[in-house]
């Protein structure tokens, strides 16, 4: 399982008309070849009110930004050998950390990715 929190400090909560913060968005899929993580931005009104944080700033760069992270999480399965799911665990951080300091950190909020493995066990009958 994973979710993806923002968080925003500077914002008066008596006068913001955006999502309220933290905001967790859940990632579909289970890490697997079959099931990849991803966001579905497009379709999920939670993830599309980030942009009442300021359409101007966000309108063009906050599709582009999660389509391409959608790209780097589809690749991250944690049943690829261990060197293989660090690089693409590294890939996928170093984009969140691009999107910090050039989309959300202006706007006083960051992105915190939050990862957890589910170990599933086969039953025998």
């Amino acid at each position: 399982m994973a979710y993806i929190d923002f968080m925003d400090f500077s914002k008066i909560p008596q006068n913001y008309e955006g999502p309220q913060m933290p905001l967790i968005l859940l990632l579909a899929g289970s890490g697997t070849f079959n099931s990849p993580y991803k966001l579905n931005f497009e379709k999920d009104p939670l993830a599309q009110s980030l942009m009442l944080m300021d359409k101007g700033f966000l309108q063009n760069k906050l599709l582009l930004f999660f389509d391409n992270l959608n790209s780097y999480i589809s690749r991250l399965s944690f049943y690829n050998f261990t060197g293989m799911v660090l690089k693409d665990l590294n890939t996928v951080l170093e984009w969140i950390d691009f999107g910090n300091r050039h989309i959300f950190n202006p706007l006083n909020m960051k992105m915190v990715l939050y990862l957890f493995e589910n170990s599933y066990k086969e039953h025998k009958n």
